[in-house]
């Protein structure tokens, strides 16, 4: 699988989820459209001066019904959702996609009985609203918008031509022009709704590759002098809340100039990969770090490690560096390249600085002692 391939499979699973949280957003603003809708239809047959013919005539009772279903749901549903304490839940989109389909039958009946009744005043301008509506609601998610809008659709068309006296090809004509009209703008509105998602996709790539370029060495690849700060300063928190131990490890690369000046900055820059390397099999697990300081300077912190284990770590690491054998003709202490460490053992009250500080004061005195070698700080020895 190329590296293309997980990322348009992480923008298809991105814009699913956003899909899925939008409907609960939009669903609002549209189930107050269908209530006042419904309350419209309601009004206007009560108010009207037939009203008295118009309860005796069954199918009116039918869309008096239907309304009362369409207010009913709505409201119940828009409580729902403003009294919901995760507004994204997935239950919540669940709910909103039946909903949907509920609202979608309903309008259907009411429009039949519309027709049927004889009513084609506001068929088109009623149908039309309601429909353009949902687009602008629900463009987001192809399947829902026609869930909504097809059940009412074909109600209103196959209605019109079983009860309508006097049928045209306008009127048909009509019909299928507000399907194209609906079908061209849900294609447009989501193709807006998809270029959004990929420039919020850009930018938050963009941004995860600053924290990485801000974090971590770009040579080595391992964590930056400003990442291991930031680790120290949460390893010794941790260590001064539970009482644990915590120790660091100084390298330092013995001659390292003279390596550069001998086989030039390029085998310099593979040098310093390769220990940064070892520096990452040396350590003892998961929660231990590593990082470079900068020039041939690395660090190691070892949470939950006290002077035994740092002991061990800096064996492991010479050991290692000796098997790989990477050649140092210039070097005055060995024909391969070699470190110098500095432990340092934390204590309680003592701050990142002179946790550090030690470190230094070891790792300088590894190299005054010949270098190719490691030393806990001793405070005596630093104080002589």
């Amino acid at each position: 699988m190329t590296d293309k391939q997980p990322r348009c499979l992480n923008f298809e699973l991105h814009a699913a989820e956003m899909r899925r949280q939008a409907i609960t957003v939009s669903a609002s603003w549209f189930l107050w459209v269908n209530i006042l809708f419904s309350l419209f239809i309601l009004g206007r047959n009560y108010f009207s001066p037939e009203h008295l013919v118009a309860v005796l005539h069954h199918p009116l009772h039918v869309l008096e019904s239907a309304m009362v279903l369409v207010l009913a749901a709505s409201s119940s549903v828009l409580f729902i959702l403003r009294m919901a304490p995760d507004r994204e839940a997935i239950w919540l989109s669940q709910l909103a996609k039946g909903t949907v389909l509920f609202l979608s039958l309903t309008w259907a009946i009411s429009f039949y009985v519309f027709i049927a009744s004889g009513d084609m005043r506001v068929i088109f301008p009623l149908a039309g609203l309601l429909l353009f509506t949902a687009l602008i609601s629900l463009y987001f998610d192809a399947r829902v918008l026609l869930t909504f809008i097809v059940p009412i659709w074909l109600s209103i068309l196959v209605s019109a031509f079983v009860y309508d006296q006097s049928p045209t090809a306008l009127n048909a004509v009509l019909w299928l022009l507000l399907a194209a009209l609906l079908e061209s703008g849900r294609r447009m509105l989501n193709s807006w709704f998809l270029l959004a998602l990929r420039r919020g996709q850009e930018k938050r790539d963009l941004i995860k590759q600053l924290e990485t370029l801000a974090s971590y060495d770009p040579l080595t690849g391992i964590a930056n002098r400003r990442n291991f700060q930031q680790q120290l300063d949460n390893a010794i928190h941790e260590a001064s809340q539970t009482g644990g131990e915590l120790a660091m490890i100084m390298v330092d690369v013995d001659h390292f100039k003279r390596f550069n000046d001998h086989y030039g900055h390029q085998a310099g820059d593979i040098c310093l990969k390769e220990v940064a390397n070892q520096l990452k099999s040396a350590v003892r697990k998961r929660g231990d770090s590593v990082a470079r300081l900068g020039g041939e300077e690395f660090a190691i912190l070892l949470p939950g490690g006290g002077s035994e284990a740092a002991h061990r770590v800096a064996r492991r690491l010479a050991w290692r560096l000796e098997n790989l054998a990477i050649k140092h003709a210039a070097s005055p202490v060995s024909q391969h390249v070699t470190v110098s460490q500095g432990i340092s053992v934390w204590k309680p009250d003592m701050s990142g600085t002179v946790f550090i500080a030690q470190a230094d004061a070891a790792l300088y005195q590894a190299k005054e002692s010949g270098r190719n070698r490691w030393n806990e700080y001793d405070v005596a020895r630093d104080k002589d």
